[in-house]
C-alpha cells in the first residue's frame, strides 16, 4: 500500500494517475466503493471526490491530500 502523504512512495509511477487509482493504491477506498462512486457519477456528473465525501467514504482532508498527490505525480511524470 502506498502512502498518500509521501511522494517518495509514488516515484515508480510512470503515467498520470486518476483520483480513484490513487485512493485505491493508498488503501483509502476499496474497489467496491470506487465502483459505486463511478456508477453514481454517471447520473450526477459530480466530481468523484465529492461523491466519495457524500458517501462518507473519505473526508475532505483525504481528498485534498489525494488531489495534491495527483498533481505531484503529474509533475513527476511530465519531467
Amino acid at each position: 500500500m502506498k502512502d498518500l502523504y509521501n511522494i517518495n512512495d509514488w516515484t515508480d509511477v510512470t503515467e498520470y494517475q486518476k483520483l480513484g487509482e490513487i485512493l485505491l493504491a493508498s488503501g483509502k477506498i476499496n474497489l467496491i466503493q470506487l465502483g459505486m462512486a463511478l456508477d453514481i457519477q454517471k447520473f450526477q456528473k459530480n466530481p468523484l471526490g465529492q461523491i466519495l465525501i457524500e458517501m462518507k467514504v473519505i473526508d475532505q482532508k483525504t481528498l485534498d491530500a489525494a488531489l495534491d498527490l495527483q498533481q505531484e505525480i503529474d509533475e513527476l511524470v511530465n519531467r
